[in-house]
């Protein structure tokens, strides 16, 4: 295989100056330039490629057969180059560019577009790719560098990580219509004190169970609890057939379907504190320099002032 040397972008642009301007003349006042100059760097050129490329007359220069070819593989090449240009800049501001963003798989669904969305749609150059895992996965794929940003939920406790709060859901307790609290609104912890606690294997039901124990302490009791090996919102089904009580964020009811709300009690839980809500928000690492990332993050504080 023949090696050639490499050509040079500036030899490429005085030969379409000078097919467009049909004289080396023409091309050197297109390019603000000497004519000896142009007349060099297409010389030299012609001698890289073993090709003439134009004819040379008296009344101008046109491009031979072969040149009309090349030209046309050169002003793609222009092109090309080009719009790598300004695709670099408009990186380097923010304007375009790939952004990674892993969820962790018990976020409500519509929750994240209403964040993220309206800045995608701001800004059309911006591409959104999501990756969808449990909390631990996704924190390790933001320290692994394949995504750039997590929603997740809070708190994150991780060295060289930094959150921003995005929304949080009040956390209800469900109960079976025939439960003793199922005609009440409201409850407290300590007069949950007598049930038993389902709660999945999912990222959600060690949310639930992590809450309960803390509220629990707080009341001075020690909750009873089974961990199925389900997921979180297959829960409510246990609730049904009567095997105890289950803890899930308000966000979550929206999906169920009203036959499966009219089996169920949801009651409001509160303490001194107030409603218990589970929090979410949106995670990076704090050493991150992507300018998109960090125009993501100034609007999505803007939003929350908002």
């Amino acid at each position: 295989m023949v090696r050639h040397p490499p050509l040079d972008l500036r030899e490429l642009q005085c030969v379409c100056a000078i097919a467009l301007q049909g004289s080396i003349h023409g091309a050197a006042r297109a390019l603000n330039s000497k004519q000896s100059a142009v007349s060099r760097s297409l010389r030299l050129l012609e001698e890289r490629v073993g090709i003439q490329l134009f004819r040379r007359t008296s009344s101008g220069t046109t491009p031979t057969p072969v040149g009309e070819a090349f030209l046309r593989q050169a002003e793609a090449l222009l092109h090309d180059t080009n719009t790598l240009y300004e695709y670099t800049r408009r990186c380097a501001f923010g304007e375009s560019g790939i952004v990674s963003i892993g969820i962790q798989s018990n976020i409500p669904p519509g929750r994240v577009s209403d964040f993220i969305e309206p800045y995608r749609i701001l800004h059309p150059g911006i591409s959104i790719i999501y990756r969808d895992a449990s909390h631990r996965d996704v924190i390790s794929a933001l320290f692994d560098g394949i995504v750039d940003l997590v929603i997740i939920t809070l708190p994150l406790n991780e060295p060289g990580a930094a959150t921003l709060p995005l929304w949080s859901d009040r956390i209800v307790a469900v109960t079976p219509t025939h439960h003793p609290l199922a005609s009440s609104v409201t409850t407290c912890w300590s007069d949950l004190q007598e049930a038993t606690f389902v709660f999945g294997n999912d990222d959600t039901g060690e949310d639930m169970h992590t809450l309960l124990k803390r509220k629990a302490s707080i009341a001075g009791f020690l909750p009873t609890v089974r961990r199925e090996e389900i997921r979180s919102l297959r829960t409510i089904a246990l609730v049904i057939n009567g095997h105890g009580i289950t803890l899930m964020p308000t966000g979550w009811l929206a999906f169920f379907p009203d036959t499966i709300l009219e089996q169920v009690t949801v009651l409001e839980v509160r303490d001194g504190d107030g409603f218990s809500h589970l929090d979410y928000g949106i995670g990076w690492r704090d050493r991150n320099s992507s300018t998109v990332v960090h125009k993501i993050l100034s609007f999505l504080r803007k939003k929350n002032i908002e």
